[in-house]
Order: C-alpha cells, then sequence, then structure tokens
C-alpha cells in the first residue's frame, strides 16, 4: 500500500507547529523508537519494535509486547484506525486521515507531551571532556587526525602502492577497512588478489579488466545491432558492481531495461520488439515460436488459434474426458495431464512424451492377439514390417496346430512339424502363405488400425510388399526460448489454469497461456495488493548466448576503452 505519514513538531516557543511528510511504499507500517521503523517514534519510553500498522480492508494498529522483534506473533491488542478518531501509542496520539489522492492511506503523527527525565538522573551523570582528562582540544585534534591518516590511509596504501613500510600493511587492518563488502560467490576465488580488478590503484576499473576473464560471454545484444554504439559512455561497473553482497552484481530494477525498451525503435532502427514500460500496464502480447519447415518463425498472441503442425492425431478433450477413456487392461480409466506430462528431474520443466511410458498400456500394438501378446517395436516402419514378416514365416515353418489354424484361419501346421522332410516347392509354398499373410496384417497395422491413429501413413513405393512412411512427430518443449519460466515455482496452480485444454480437438493447437492469464497473478514492478511484484529480470536474461561477441573484435575494443 502507498501511505502518506505526516509528523507535528509542536514549537517550543508555543508556535505553529512544523509538519514534516513523507510517503512510504509498503505492505505494512513499522511502529517504534528504532530508526528502521517506518513511522520513527523517538522517545524512550516507547520500544524499539513498538507495533506494526497494517491493511486488514482498512488500517489497523497492532501493538506487540515491549521488545518483541515478531509483532505478529506475540500480539497484545489491536485497534482498527478510524479516520478522525485518535488513538495514543506513549506520548504520541497517532490519527488516520482521509488519503489523499494517489494514496491508499495517511497518517499524522503527534507528540502530545514532552520527553521525561528522572529526578535524580543528573545527579548521578558526570560530563567525561578533554579538559577533565588534562587535554587540551588542539592536541587531541590533531593527535586523532594522525592517527585516522595513518591507519585510515597511509597503512592500507602500503600494500596498494608497494610502499616500504607495505609489510605492516598485511597486518589484520590492512586495507580492509577500504572494503564496502563482500564480493559475490564467483569472484570470491580471486578475493586476495584485488589487481585482478582494481588494476590501477586509485581508479575505477577498467572494462578490459573485466573482459579479461569474461571474453567469451554473450552480449546484451547481437552484433548487427551494434552494442558499442548502443552502450556508448557505459562501462561494465555501471551496472555489474561488486562489493554489495554475495548474491549476485547485476542491476534487477525496471527502469534500467525501460530506459531502452520504453521507444526502443527510436535507439535501434529495424528493431522488431514491441516497447515495454511495465509488465502490468505497457507490455506486448506473448510471442510464440513455431516450427516451418526447417525454419522458425515468432507469431504473436492475440491474432487467432496459433497452430503448429505436429503431424500428431491427438485430441485433448477425449482423453481428458471426465468419463474416462477406455483401457484394454483396465476398463475405464480417468486421466489427468500427470498421466503423460511427467515433470523432468529439476521440476522446472516436463519430460518429453515417450510412447512406451505414456501411450502404449492403452495404445497396444499387437498385431496377432490370438496367438501372441508380442508387439511391433515402435519407430521405424521398417522394422515393424520386419518383425511381422518374421513371426508369420515362423509359424508356416514351426507352428502348432492351433496356432497355425488361428494365425491363417486354415486346417494345417508349421511345414517342419509334418512327417518327413519337405521339399523347396513346400517350403517356398509355406514362405508364400506367410507373406500373403504378413502383407494383409502390415497394411491392417498401418493403415486401418493402429498407426493411422495417431500418425500421419503415407504409403511409398508400389513394391510388394508395400512400404511406408510415418511423419516424424514434432513436440515443442519450449514455445518461449527467450523467456524463463520455473514450473516448480507454480506447483501450487492447476495445470488447467495456464493451459487449457479441455476443448481441444487436435495436437497442433498452441496451448499457452496469454498475457492476461499471467497478469491474474502478476503484477508490474510497483507492488500490488494480493499479486506477485514482477520485473522485467524475473522472466527475462540480459545477455544474448547465441551471438557471443568475439573478444577480438573491433566493437569489443572500443568498449574497453
Amino acid at each position: 500500500m502507498k501511505i502518506l505519514i505526516e509528523t507535528r513538531t509542536p514549537s517550543p516557543s508555543g508556535g505553529r507547529a512544523a509538519i514534516a511528510r513523507k510517503t512510504v511504499t509498503a505492505h505494512w507500517v513499522r511502529v517504534g523508537r528504532n530508526a528502521s521503523c517506518e513511522l520513527h517514534l523517538p522517545d524512550p519510553r516507547i520500544a524499539l519494535e513498538q507495533g506494526m500498522i497494517a491493511d486488514r480492508d482498512g488500517l489497523v494498529y497492532i501493538e506487540g509486547e515491549s521488545g518483541s522483534q515478531n509483532i505478529t506473533r506475540k500480539a497484545v491488542r489491536s485497534t482498527r484506525l478510524k479516520p478522525g478518531q485518535p488513538i495514543e501509542v506513549g506520548p504520541y496520539r497517532i490519527v488516520a486521515l482521509e488519503p489523499p489522492e494517489g494514496y491508499d492511506a495517511a497518517i499524522c503523527v503527534e507528540r502530545l507531551r514532552p520527553p521525561e527525565v528522572a529526578p535524580d538522573l543528573r545527579s548521578r551523570t558526570s560530563h567525561l571532556t578533554l579538559a577533565s582528562l588534562g587535554l587540551p582540544k588542539r592536541g587531541a585534534a590533531w593527535a586523532l587526525a594522525v592517527t585516522i591518516l595513518v591507519l585510515g590511509f597511509a597503512v592500507p596504501a602500503g600494500r596498494v602502492l608497494h610502499l616500504p613500510w607495505s609489510l605492516v600493511a598485511t597486518s589484520p587492518v590492512g586495507d580492509r577497512m577500504w572494503n564496502p563488502g563482500p564480493l559475490i560467490l564467483a569472484h570470491q576465488v580471486i578475493e586476495p588478489n584485488c589487481a585482478a580488478c582494481h588494476e590501477i590503484a586509485f581508479r575505477h576499473v577498467r572494462d578490459a579488466a573485466c573482459l579479461h576473464c569474461h571474453r567469451t560471454i554473450g552480449q546484451h545484444v547481437g552484433p548487427a545491432l551494434h552494442p558499442a554504439a548502443l552502450f556508448k559512455g557505459a562501462r561494465c561497473a555501471s551496472c555489474h558492481r561488486d562489493h554489495k553482497g554475495v548474491a549476485g552484481a547485476w542491476r534487477d530494477d525496471d527502469r534500467f531495461c525501460v530506459d531502452c525498451h520504453r521507444d526502443l525503435r527510436a535507439r535501434v532502427p529495424g528493431a522488431t520488439v514491441e516497447n515495454v514500460a511495465d509488465f502490468a500496464s505497457a507490455h506486448a502480447a506473448f510471442r510464440i515460436t513455431i516450427v516451418e519447415g526447417s525454419a522458425t518463425k515468432r507469431v504473436r498472441q492475440g491474432e487467432g488459434p496459433i497452430m503448429q503442425r505436429s503431424a500428431l492425431i491427438f485430441r485433448h478433450d477425449k482423453h481428458l474426458d471426465p468419463r474416462g477413456v477406455r483401457s484394454p487392461g483396465k476398463g475405464r480409466v480417468r486421466l489427468d495431464c500427470g498421466a503423460c506430462h511427467h515433470p523432468d528431474a529439476s521440476k522446472r520443466g516436463f519430460e518429453p512424451i515417450s510412447m512406451a511410458r505414456d501411450c502404449q498400456d492403452c495404445h497396444r500394438l499387437q498385431f496377432e492377439p490370438a496367438v501372441t501378446t508380442r508387439e511391433v517395436p515402435h519407430g521405424k516402419p521398417a522394422d515393424a514390417v520386419t518383425v511381422v514378416e518374421e513371426f508369420y514365416a515362423n509359424l508356416a515353418l514351426n507352428g502348432t496346430r492351433d496356432s497355425f489354424e488361428k494365425a491363417f484361419g486354415v486346417p494345417g501346421e508349421g511345414l517342419l512339424r509334418r512327417v518327413g522332410a519337405p521339399d523347396d516347392a513346400q517350403r517356398q509354398g509355406a514362405l508364400e502363405l506367410a507373406r500373403r499373410k504378413a502383407d494383409r496384417v502390415a497394411r491392417d497395422l498401418f493403415e486401418v488400425r493402429v498407426c493411422k491413429t495417431c500418425h500421419a501413413v503415407r504409403r511409398v513405393g508400389a513394391g510388394t510388399p508395400p512400404a511406408w512412411d510415418i511423419e516424424r512427430v514434432r513436440t515443442t518443449q519450449r514455445w518461449m526460448p527467450q523467456a524463463k519460466f520455473d514450473h516448480r515455482a507454480h506447483a501450487s496452480s492447476r495445470c488447467a489454469e495456464c493451459h487449457d485444454v479441455r476443448g481441444s480437438k487436435s495436437a497442433d493447437e498452441v496451448a499457452m497461456p496469454t498475457i492476461d492469464t499471467c497478469r491474474r497473478c502478476h503484477g508490474g514492478s510497483v507492488p500490488v495488493a494480493r499479486k506477485i511484484t514482477s520485473n522485467c529480470l524475473l522472466c527475462h536474461g540480459f545477455h544474448d548466448a547465441a551471438h557471443p561477441w568475439n573478444g577480438a573484435a573491433p566493437e569489443r575494443t572500443a568498449l574497453a576503452r
């Protein structure tokens, strides 16, 4: 919430009170003597963490136990702040005001009573001064100044500038006092060697020092957009600042991205991306990357259904029928998304669909169920034809009476089981019987009953037996390759909230969520109640790994200067 805090300080002479105003944007406002509290009440009668003001369908003041660091778990009283009705917190009075335009709430705080001093406090205190120690002010000032110069400058500079007393600089004091904070994790291995980055004392880190290690890093934009000109005048350290903590050395505020992307085409003629200022209010519809032949094409959502030929015959609506689907061995089975879509080891994405694991339990590849449960292999058509031909050839030569008659539909048994050795004519006759049967079964498998159920099958050639070609199935794992997304972070959401395929009748439909779907939960860079604050780097990377910038390229040399 955005709240206006107005502090009124009475004038000691009884004149008009001084008024100070500040704006606070937070989910709650801390109240207390601690300097970090948004509502700072500097009085010894106030606890460091006295309480908090939160939005609970209106402002509510919640007060905790004295000195408590967790107000919400140790609350002792709560009061709803109604406009115009004051409450007292120690010597202060807090009044809720009608919020001005653009604010969610407004608060006025005023001290009612001056600070109290115990009667015997002055008698119990003593003043320690330079005079009481017998030290002159001028001499003490010079001594302190020299001490600061020696410890704060001369000793640390000994190591950096290799001065004669540099050995002293290796003491625990050293130049640590010059260090503004810890290095990021990736740089901690070179922490003892300051000169690896700080090549010249008392000068900014040069780009050449950064690029010495990061020579193969992908760049912000591709070479076609002339990065040296686009970032002219900028240093690496302008955005990648170290000694600010271990998490990372990059800027993550939207302002940095929006400075260019608010009107990118004016900066980069020929750019194809739309202008962006904020995800919640000024962001174009998503673009989906689809495959067309051997090339890819990006299609923006909102211009009608997006289709990509998958060469797969599949209907989500039938498989997600609430009445269930028929399984050969289990009767009717109710399927959900997890029946076919399995998270990978990282839980961020999903494993590719597998025929053996996800489909074959229902879509069996049996070709002679009256005789055997054997199935043809799923894959190359020639392998399936070979299995069928070998099976019937074996039945014709070695089959039993029962299996022979069920398979071929005529009385008889395997040729080699008969009395006497068969001649070549009998052998060829048995194999011809097997060939005709295998040809009929293969045609049935590919063109009628099994393969054609899910695949685009085409007969090729005019030979006997015929050959078939099955169009390769194309399943896309990432429809937005330039975006970052983690399914694990969305595990509390149902699949259908983002991918509504209950009415889908074709596997060619691209069922990716639209930007309006994401905006149900994600806000922009400004915090909003009940929405996730989402800046640019939440979904987008910055470097373009597809266009590594050659370290010897003139553009890099120009930028390093």
